[in-house]
Parts: C-alpha cells; sequence; structure tokens
C-alpha cells in the first residue's frame, strides 16, 4: 500500500513515518506539509492512501482535494491530534468514504483501520432521458453558475451531464487562486465539454466551459453582446475575486440570453447579481436547501427575488439545458 503523509507537524509526521514503517506492506511513499502539495502528488502519482491532519482537513480547500480523492478512488484517513477533538474516540466515520482516528490510536489500530479504510466511491455522472433524446442548441444561450462551499461536488454533478456541445458556460467557485488551475482540470475530465482556463478576449463557443484562471482578475462578459469574456482586474466584489456578483452583474446587458444558477454557498455573494439579472428578463436557478451544504447564497437570493425556480441538485445540470435546447422532431 502507498501511503502519503500530509501534516504540518515535523514532530508527527516523524512519528507517523516510523510507526508506518512497522506495518507490513506499507510504504511511505510522500511526506508533505500542505494540501497543495498533497493535491499535485495525488493527481499526478495515485497513491493509494492519503493520511492528513485534521488542520489541513478543516481548510475550504480541502473540499477540492476530497473531490480528487474520490474520483481517483483513492483512500482518505484524518487525524486529529489529541487537543484537537476532546474525548476523540480510536476510529470513526464521518461519511461513506472518510475515516477519522487520533493521531494517538494504539498501532494495532491504526493498522487496522489504514488495511480496511473504504474506497471512495467515484460520482456517479448524472442520468436522465433528457439526455437520451435528440435537441437543436440555441445558439444565443449562456450559462452563467455560481458557487461557493460544497460548490465542487455540486459542479462535478452538474457538468457530468452536459454534452460535447454544451451551450457556452462561465464558473465562478470561490476556491483559492493557487488551486483554480487544479479545479479546471478536475472538471475538465468530468464532462465530454472543454473545461478552459478563460482568456481576455476569448469568444464565447459552443461546448466550452470557463473559469479564471487565477484569482487576480474577475471573470465578466464584454459589454455590449459581443460575446467575449472579459477579465477584469480589481478589489474583491462581495468579498471575493472572481466574484459571482461581478460576473453576473457584467451579463445584464445579454440578459435575455442568460439562464443563470446560483449553488451552495456561505454567504450572499451572487444574490444581488442573480436578482439584477431576473429583473432584466434573465432565467435563474438557485439550488434548494435540502441539496445545498450551505444554504447560504441561494437563501439570500430567494429572499431578495432573484430565483425564478429552486431545485435539487440533480435536477439544476438538465434545466439548465433545457432552456438553452429545444427538441428536434424524430
Amino acid at each position: 500500500m502507498r501511503v502519503v503523509i500530509a501534516h504540518r507537524s515535523s514532530v508527527q509526521k516523524a512519528r507517523l513515518r516510523v510507526r508506518l514503517a512497522g506495518f507490513p506492506g506499507v510504504n511511505v511513499v510522500r511526506i508533505v506539509s500542505e494540501l497543495h502539495e498533497t493535491y499535485h502528488f495525488a493527481e499526478h502519482h495515485r497513491p493509494d492512501c492519503i493520511l492528513i491532519s485534521a488542520s489541513l482537513a478543516n481548510r475550504p480547500e480541502f473540499e477540492l482535494l476530497a473531490a480528487l480523492l474520490r474520483i481517483l478512488s483513492i483512500r482518505c484517513i484524518i487525524l486529529h491530534d489529541t487537543d484537537e477533538v476532546e474525548n476523540f474516540p480510536c476510529s470513526t466515520r464521518t461519511g461513506p468514504h472518510i475515516i477519522r482516528i487520533s493521531c494517538d490510536a494504539p498501532d494495532p489500530i491504526l493498522r487496522k483501520v489504514l488495511e480496511n479504510a473504504p474506497d471512495l466511491p467515484v460520482w456517479p455522472p448524472a442520468t436522465d432521458d433528457y439526455n437520451r433524446q435528440r435537441h437543436s442548441v440555441d445558439p444565443f444561450r449562456i450559462v452563467l453558475i455560481g458557487s461557493s462551499t460544497g460548490g465542487v461536488d455540486a459542479l462535478l454533478r452538474i457538468i457530468s451531464g452536459f454534452p460535447a456541445d454544451c451551450p457556452p458556460t462561465l464558473i465562478v467557485q470561490h476556491t483559492g487562486g493557487s488551486y483554480a488551475r487544479s479545479l479546471i482540470r478536475l472538471l475538465d475530465g468530468a464532462t465530454p465539454a472543454k473545461v478552459l482556463p478563460a482568456q481576455n478576449g476569448q469568444n464565447l463557443s459552443r461546448g466550452e466551459i470557463y473559469l479564471a484562471p487565477d484569482d487576480m482578475a474577475h471573470l465578466q462578459l464584454c459589454p455590449s453582446r459581443s460575446r467575449q469574456i472579459l477579465l477584469k482586474p480589481g478589489p474583491p466584489v462581495s468579498g471575493h475575486r472572481p466574484s459571482v456578483d461581478a460576473l453576473f452583474q457584467s451579463a445584464l446587458d445579454y440578459a435575455d440570453e442568460i439562464t443563470a444558477a446560483l449553488l451552495t454557498g456561505m454567504g450572499r455573494d451572487g444574490a444581488a447579481g442573480i436578482t439584477a439579472l431576473r429583473r432584466a428578463g434573465a432565467r435563474t436557478i438557485g439550488q434548494d436547501a435540502a441539496t445545498s451544504v450551505v444554504y447560504g447564497m441561494p437563501r439570500v437570493a430567494k429572499q431578495m427575488g432573484g430565483i425564478e425556480t429552486e431545485l435539487p441538485l440533480s435536477m439544476i445540470g438538465p434545466a439548465l439545458l433545457q432552456v438553452s435546447r429545444t427538441t428536434v422532431a424524430t
């Protein structure tokens, strides 16, 4: 078993390496200190299991790593120090694919958990009767999506059902700038469409999904309906750069061509923008509370009157496509 240790404490890393060296069949192939190092090694070398400290797993960017591990079927064990969780048991499961264990758990317990850590199930692609029908694409429709906490899984679920000729789609997901390219690669592997880092002045094309390449500029649409991308430097909007509000507000000139969705996320970024879009004539969708990891952004948007239709996650992808397509008679 090829194992990665991800921990910021030099003492804990040394202790874990010594302990694991005594386990037959276990080979520590990498020891790292940061999440981006963990992500990079997992993406390119595909170890069997990652032991990661709770302090790293508690960071927002862990959501992106967890999605990658699930897709690659890499096992994950989160390690808690004794002072992190009071009266923490030796081992507990926190979901279908992640185990939490105390760093001070006895060797027999650690070995048993390591050997029996569950495989991470691959997120199943969305399937529905809509995708089995023949359709023509409205050449003028544009899809906009904004998301934050819990958004990586939501985006994977949605775009997995997008076909190779999907309407041009722009996405803002709150992810640290150093993880933007990783998110793009992750999403690109989940859909027949092309997921690309946006370029300033780039023309919108069917079959392409665009995300900001970093956090140095806002992802926007050029004004005057030129159907081009604008990467606009500037201060954060609604606390973020790129910002969902900045994207949505930039699309007001295109409102009659826009279908916008606001997904799970903390705070209110995107709420004002999607409300303005709806008032200007755009079609708008919000993720419902039951399927949102954090029902923050879509809740505020709904309260402001910006949500035309509220849907569970499984229905959002088909709904975005349905607005952009008409069935061809057979």
